[in-house]
């Protein structure tokens, strides 16, 4: 989670920064309606937002939420167990009781 993370905090300084000159954290709280500290702490990448926040951040930063998380790494795919996908019938099968 932490290159997510930090990945998802560098997107975020890098759009407040170029949204205009001198659009500091304590304006995007402003805008936002978050505390400056968290401001801070999601660009230090000290907290994991809520989707919520993500789509508030978007909007004040005049951007899709998808461009906050663009390049991002993809967490891999899990594939579930055969006792997740098939509960008791995996079990049966190799003669284990339920």
């Amino acid at each position: 989670m932490g290159q997510l993370l930090e990945g998802f905090a560098r997107n975020v300084r890098r759009l407040r920064e170029q949204k205009e000159p001198g659009f500091s954290q304590e304006r995007l709280s402003d805008a936002t309606r978050l505390h400056r500290t968290e401001i801070g702490r999601i660009e230090q990448a000290s907290i994991e937002p809520r989707l919520t926040t993500l789509v508030i951040l978007a909007d004040a930063l005049g951007v899709k939420l998808d461009e906050l998380v663009s390049g991002l790494p993809v967490p891999v795919e899990r594939k579930p167990s055969p006792q997740a996908r098939y509960g008791g019938a995996a079990r049966r099968s190799r003669g284990e009781k339920s």
